[in-house]
């Protein structure tokens, strides 16, 4: 029984997604696999469609010992899952209480046949409280689930630094197994430089595979349900089934990815390629294929007179300034194709880099000097959030600069976007920019 931690001391990175959806994945290729939800906000509980009762058993009776295993687990997808509830608040405010040990956790898993289950997971809180601490102490490997965000690589670098003193202390045989990139999207410029920068730091920890931004991974979630149950021909299932099979070629070798091979019913090898593009791809490249896109209408045009006249080519411009069709909030669209080194797209640029600190300014100088269009509008906080709710997930990332903060944040929900704000960002997977102030 191999017993896994999904840990990251930073909050909104996808581990509790990235936590049902492998188990989900390993469940469907025949593996016992049980979860345990140990964060307060019961995340993982509503993945699964669980929303228990105050007078139901959950995890805080596990931890305090008033009730078993079996009293609580709960079979979903083939998964036992050991719901949680916002009871568990209470319990880490109190610090003389029965879950106040930090190995309350360890205690209990040790009460269960270690050939019941293949793997327990264990989703863990964005904190290093006493339910972090329990999980820390209770798994052999963890897993580090981090999206393209700057924070997310913090709270990776301060978990791996806590790490020691739980080693010493409470569990030796604790290390990080794998270093997962979630809501990942490799024609932005930040997040292929986050990716590089775990890849320079933490080596081989790295999954090779990756998720990628998906809506139908956000979908599932909200219906109480994991991917390969709510759309299992999705990419976001593909980049699941990818990860899975990685997973278990760490844990169990090549063999026994080819044993299981028959649930990646298209795998998807992302790494061999995508990584390579982080020193080689700008984020131009993709625009030039996409626009490209439009030029099969245009050649097939045989007839021998207009051959030769100009007025077919601007075609192309005419189509590329109709591809965002979401509904979007004032801002100023302009007739004709943006350039990065007009004085309007400086000006622009400017005061989104006057708004950082130093230390931010160089490198989001670079993001948007890489920007092929760039145009400006007004804050509207209810038509962003609209906008956001509308929009293509594939296609858009959103990022907020409020007071409070100190860099662009990614938005990953509508409800995100709060007010007082700075400025938005809207980035458009072919290389261009909106941005509202």
């Amino acid at each position: 029984m191999i017993i896994i931690g999904f840990c990251n001391l930073k909050g909104g990175v996808g581990k509790t997604t990235a936590c049902q959806n492998i188990a989900s994945a390993l469940s469907k290729m025949g593996k016992k696999i049980a979860v345990v939800d140990m964060d307060p906000q019961s995340n993982l509980s509503a993945g699964f469609g669980l929303n228990p009762s105050p007078t139901d058993p959950q995890v805080f009776d596990l931890l305090s010992g008033s009730a078993e295993w079996d009293d609580i687990v709960i079979n979903k997808e083939g998964i036992d899952v050991v719901p949680s509830s916002l009871s568990l608040v209470m319990a880490e405010l109190n610090d003389e209480g029965p879950v106040s040990k930090k190995t309350a956790l360890r205690d209990a898993l040790k009460k269960i046949d270690p050939d019941r289950y293949d793997y327990v997971f264990l989703d863990s809180p964005p904190q290093l409280g006493i339910f972090t601490q329990n999980v820390l102490a209770a798994c052999n490997k963890i897993i580090v689930p981090m999206d393209g965000g700057f924070y997310s690589l913090f709270g990776l670098r301060l978990l791996d630094r806590s790490m020691g003193i739980f080693r010493e202390r409470l569990n030796p045989e604790l290390e990080i197994a794998g270093i997962l990139m979630t809501n990942y999207n490799p024609r932005l410029y930040i997040s292929r430089k986050i990716y590089e920068d775990v890849k320079n730091s933490f080596g081989e920890l790295l999954f090779d595979s990756y998720i990628r931004q998906n809506v139908s991974i956000i979908e599932a979630s909200s219906m109480g349900m994991s991917i390969f149950e709510y759309s299992p021909k999705s990419k976001g299932a593909e980049c699941y089934r990818a990860v899975t099979q990685e997973l278990l070629r760490r844990f169990e070798g090549a063999d026994s990815v080819a044993e299981h091979a028959e649930i990646a019913e298209t795998p998807v090898n992302v790494p061999d390629e995508e990584p390579a593009k982080i020193e080689t791809e700008t984020v131009t490249e993709p625009e030039h294929e996409q626009v490209i896109e439009p030029e099969p209408d245009i050649e097939p045009e045989p007839e021998p007179d207009p051959v030769s006249e100009p007025v077919s080519e601007p075609e192309p411009e005419t189509l590329q300034s109709e591809k965002p069709a979401v509904p979007e909030p004032v801002k100023i669209q302009p007739n004709e194709k943006r350039v990065s080194t007009g004085p309007y797209e400086e000006g622009i640029k400017s005061d989104i880099i006057d708004m950082l600190p130093e230390s931010e300014k160089a490198m989001w100088k670079q993001l948007l000097d890489s920007v092929t269009d760039i145009s400006r509008g007004e804050l509207d906080v209810r038509s962003l959030r609209d906008d956001f709710e509308d929009s293509d997930k594939d296609r858009y990332t959103f990022y907020i600069l409020n007071d409070e903060s100190d860099t662009f944040w990614p938005v990953m929900y509508p409800d995100q976007i709060i007010e007082p704000l700075k400025c938005l960002i809207k980035w458009d997977e072919y290389g261009s920019a909106e941005v509202f102030m």
